[in-house]
């Protein structure tokens, strides 16, 4: 009796989350100021996660250029979701909204960007092409622990890719117009995809269909 009695008190501490299990994912809701201006989207027809570096220096000046108004419609450019480099995530525009991340595989995806510097802030030098910083462990463990929350969310999601795989434009350098640069390099070498695809059971392609607008 006394064993049926524990038993039954753990399952009931464990539902509760008070055991640290099933913890649910902490992300603060930290819209921007024009989401409602956003296109709405169905979520059923979600299909691919998009990884992305800020190439800004922190949180506070990525949410600055994601606040700017770039386009007629009175919004910006903005990821889904922004992930601190201590693993601190905010979301900036919900699931359910399109958010102008990578030209041309906006309407079906979802964007998670990490704060790094990438090649700030000589995005286009040539001399300077090289992604400048690694992500650090618990930066790669938020960014893991996210997207399988949206896989059990969203069971049409299957595919997952870099900015740098489905925006592949090059334009002139900063410095000589003659030279061609990569207009996104993001995630770049530093980013760890083995590990990153093996604990997210994503495949690593572009979908099938047709996404772009």
């Amino acid at each position: 009796m006394k064993k049926l009695i524990t038993l039954t008190f753990i399952v009931m501490l464990s539902s509760c989350g008070w055991l640290g299990f099933d913890d649910p994912i902490d992300v603060t809701d930290n819209k921007l100021p024009y989401w409602l201006k956003l296109n709405a989207r169905s979520t059923s027809e979600l299909n691919m996660v998009v990884i992305h570096a800020t190439e800004l220096t922190d949180m506070v000046e990525a949410r600055e250029y994601g606040e700017r108004v770039l386009y007629d419609n009175e919004t910006g450019a903005s990821g889904h979701y922004y992930i601190d480099r201590d693993g601190t995530i905010e979301q900036y525009v919900p699931d359910n909204r399109i958010a102008n991340h990578t030209s041309g595989w906006n309407s079906k995806t979802l964007s998670i960007e990490l704060v790094n510097r990438g090649r700030y802030p000589n995005w286009y030098h040539s001399d300077h092409q090289v992604m400048q910083e690694s992500y650090p462990e618990a930066q790669i463990e938020a960014l893991i622990i996210l997207v399988n929350e949206l896989k059990n969310r969203y069971s049409s999601i299957n595919y997952t890719q870099g900015h740098e795989d489905l925006d592949i434009r090059k334009i002139p350098s900063d410095n000589d117009q003659t030279i061609l640069v990569d207009r996104k390099m993001d995630p770049g070498e530093h980013f760890p995809w083995q590990r990153f695809l093996a604990a997210v059971n994503l495949k690593k392609e572009t979908p099938p269909e047709d996404i772009k607008e």
